[in-house]
């Protein structure tokens, strides 16, 4: 009775920055290595192994990036100069907020508490989530590797060291899983709401004008897609205007919308074949996915004019 009275004052129903990340196309990847050549033939068991070695590094390189590039971000001081001197040492505090990784399969989550005894808005750790899933979804993208995710806030319970169950959990999964749909990173409205509230608020102390500013920040982090749903603008002016500066990064921009444009011929071509067999499903299956390519392509070409590519 007394270790379940324990457990039970060391879990804790709060509120919760959450972003469920997954990683697409694994499935099928998965598929090629489901059984290893049978004969004894030393370039296809070879090549199974690098397949092997792919699909596992695809998942772990992910996991460490994306909590590699919150960190960096919150560590930054990228915009120190814009905060009020008095301010500045309570923006130092909001970078010690720890940030949480949790993954299982292709699947990573990060949550990050927001309120406990010290403090009542992660603005940095939330700016280094929405900041880090824009660097991450580039990089992975660039690459061939195609993520989506969902961010949202809401109220949830520590169940582990590094693990949440809850509602906030439950909205961000949903997001990741059935609104965001083609590769992009959709926030919630709850974080949106939020963020616009601080943003317009009347701040009276430095901690509140910290507050402010980050929710600002944020914000122009984010746009609204053509459907209307809120969406991590990864390549957007904001984003740009850190990252430019940075060797290799306009083509690894250009290398991202290639493979946007490439997958969106791989899957109208293969659709065109599904149909000229009359094989019903994959011509479903096919056209499904070269219009989600068609979506992202359409998003690079907004953006495309103002990092100088054609």
């Amino acid at each position: 009775m007394t270790d379940e009275h324990n457990e039970q004052q060391a879990m804790h129903y709060c509120a919760y920055l959450v972003a469920f990340f997954d990683i697409l196309g694994q499935k099928d990847k998965m598929s090629r290595i489901a059984l290893p050549p049978l004969e004894d033939d030393a370039d296809k068991n070879e090549k199974f192994k690098q397949e092997i070695f792919q699909v596992f590094k695809n998942v772990v390189t992910f996991r460490k990036l994306i909590v590699d590039s919150i960190k960096a971000f919150i560590q930054s001081g990228i915009e120190d100069n814009a905060i009020p001197e008095q301010a500045r040492e309570f923006i130092r505090k909001l970078r010690e907020h720890p940030i949480k990784c949790h993954s299982f399969a292709d699947s990573t989550i990060i949550h990050v508490r927001l309120k406990d005894d010290e403090m009542q808005y992660a603005g940095r750790a939330i700016y280094g989530v929405l900041c880090a899933a824009a660097v991450t979804f580039n990089a992975y993208l660039a690459e061939g590797i195609p993520i989506r995710g969902g961010i949202d806030i809401g109220f949830a319970m520590n169940i582990g060291s590094d693990e949440i169950y809850g509602p906030a959990l439950a909205s961000a999964y949903h997001l990741e899983s059935k609104v965001a749909d083609y590769p992009r990173v959709v926030v919630g409205n709850t974080l949106v709401s939020y963020l616009k509230e601080l943003s317009n608020s009347r701040p009276e102390t430095d901690e509140e004008k910290g507050n402010q500013l980050l929710a600002r920040r944020c914000l122009s982090l984010l746009m609204s897609d053509d459907d209307d749903n809120v969406i991590v603008d990864h390549t957007g002016e904001y984003i740009r205007g850190i990252l430019q500066k940075s060797p290799g990064i306009s083509d690894a921009v250009s290398k991202a919308y290639n493979f946007a444009c490439s997958e969106y011929e791989k899957y109208r071509n293969a659709r065109n074949e599904a149909e000229s067999v009359g094989n019903a499903e994959a011509v479903k299956r096919c056209a499904l996915l070269a219009d989600r390519y068609e979506l992202l392509m359409k998003y690079f070409k907004k953006h495309l004019p103002s990092w100088g590519i054609k």
